[in-house]
């Protein structure tokens, strides 16, 4: 395993400032280029063995998941062509198609995985400057719900994309390397998602570094720690440590983020 990663290092509850609801496109886009150069940084390092080896995610070798990375960039693409002109333009054909994309081009060497990323990434890049004003506001939907939001979510899903898989590479970058204003965005909509569920149970979670709190449904059980570390454990990327419970306990089973 790698370890030396380069560091460049509300619908919920307690609500989050407006910047967290809406945050500015334009300033999410700079934060996608600077995370998508830092996870170039990492790319360079891995060869062709490197990339056949096992990721984070069950079934999934890195070249699945930079493999997805491209492909979801070009996912972002098509949403932001909905955008721009206003024409339905699904994120991705099918779930089917998404997965035989990614199958395809997962057994590729390091250096054709690395171009992906940097070409599709231009052309997301490309298209976001094409976009006036105007259309960062127009509804678009996507993900397996059809979820609804105006355009402006966009460059917020990449960034999501980008941070969270870099993670699931496993080469040393880990959630303690994502900056506080993805952790507070992130963690607002994704306590935002577990609100919605059914039967989910009842959560505060409170960022013991930025004395910042969420919270999920009736908010009794109060979850403790600094914000990556409750990030990493909503998302699943981690088993909760360094985190607290009120009433003590084990961690709630909130189920998977999707």
């Amino acid at each position: 395993m790698l370890d030396d990663a380069a560091p460049d290092l509300d619908r919920a509850g307690m609500a989050a400032p407006p910047v967290d609801a809406a945050p500015d496109p334009g300033a999410v886009l700079s934060e996608v280029e600077r995370r998508t150069a830092g996870l170039l940084r990492t790319l360079d390092r891995l060869d062709d063995v490197a990339m056949a080896e096992p990721s984070l995610l069950p079934g999934w070798t890195r070249g699945h998941v930079v493999t997805h990375i491209a492909r979801n960039a070009d996912a972002m693409v098509n949403l932001l062509t909905w955008a721009l002109t206003g024409v339905e333009t699904p994120a991705y054909p099918s779930m089917e198609v998404r997965s035989a994309d990614i199958e395809a081009g997962a057994g590729r060497n390091a250096g054709d995985l690395r171009s992906d990323v940097v070409r599709s990434h231009e052309r997301l890049m490309t298209t976001a400057r094409r976009l006036p004003d105007e259309a960062w506001s127009r509804a678009i939907r996507w993900g397996r719900d059809d979820s609804t939001a105006p355009a402006s979510i966009i460059p917020v899903l990449r960034e999501s994309e980008v941070e969270i898989h870099h993670v699931d590479l496993d080469t040393g970058y880990t959630p303690a390397h994502w900056s506080a204003a993805f952790v507070a965005r992130t963690l607002t909509r994704c306590s935002g998602d577990f609100a919605d569920r059914p039967g989910t149970p009842g959560v505060t979670l409170h960022a013991t570094d930025t004395e910042r709190s969420w919270r999920i449904g009736d908010g009794r059980t109060v979850v403790s720690g600094p914000g990556p570390a409750l990030l990493g454990w909503l998302l699943g990327r981690t088993a909760g440590v360094g985190l607290s419970v009120d009433p003590s306990g084990p961690l709630p089973t909130l189920g998977a983020w999707r």
